[in-house]
C-alpha cells in the first residue's frame, strides 16, 4: 500500500477525528512516513446532519464531495455512466500514440496490447462494474492498433 492510496473510514465525530489525527501523527513518528494533510481530502458520506467545519477544526484537510478519482478511477455514490469512463478510454488511446505502431511488426503490436491494454479491462472489472460499451470501445482501440498500427482502420 502506498501512503497516497489509503482510504480511512471514520465516524464524523470530533473525538474520532482527534483520535485519527493522533494515530496519523504517531504513525509518522514511528515509521518516518508522515501524512501530508495538505494533500489529504475528506469526502463525507451521509453526513447531512453533521457540522463538518466544527468536526474537522484542528484537522487541516480539504473537504470535497463525490464524484472523486481514486487510483485513476471515478468514484461516486451513484452508478457510473458511460461518460464517466471516457477519460479512461482516452488514456488508453494516448498510450498507443507514443508507441509508433507503424514501426512495429504485427506481433510486436499484439505483444504491446496484451501487456498494457489488455490489463486495463481486468483492472476495470475488478474495481468497478464497467458498462459493456466501455469494454467494447476499449476492444476497438486494441484491434485498431493491432491491425492498423498508426494508420486509420477502414471497413
Amino acid at each position: 500500500m502506498y501512503a497516497d492510496d489509503a482510504v480511512i473510514f471514520v465516524k464524523p465525530t470530533r473525538n474520532d477525528i482527534t483520535n485519527l489525527a493522533l494515530i496519523l501523527r504517531n504513525f509518522g513518528e514511528v515509521t518516518g512516513l508522515t501524512t501530508n494533510l495538505l494533500k489529504t481530502s475528506v469526502v463525507p458520506i451521509s453526513c447531512e446532519a453533521v457540522n463538518l467545519d466544527d468536526t474537522l477544526s484542528g484537522f487541516p484537510v480539504q473537504c470535497t464531495n463525490f464524484p472523486i478519482k481514486y487510483l485513476g478511477l471515478p468514484l461516486t455514490v451513484q452508478r457510473l455512466r458511460k461518460v464517466d469512463f471516457q477519460p479512461f478510454l482516452d488514456k488508453a488511446a494516448s498510450k498507443l500514440a507514443g508507441w509508433q505502431g507503424r514501426h512495429l511488426t504485427q506481433a510486436g503490436r499484439i505483444c504491446l496490447t496484451k501487456l498494457v491494454l489488455s490489463s486495463l479491462p481486468i483492472y476495470l472489472l475488478s474495481v468497478l462494474k464497467a458498462p459493456k460499451e466501455i469494454l467494447d470501445d476499449l476492444d476497438k482501440v486494441r484491434k485498431k492498433f493491432i491491425w492498423a498500427g498508426d494508420n486509420t482502420l477502414t471497413g
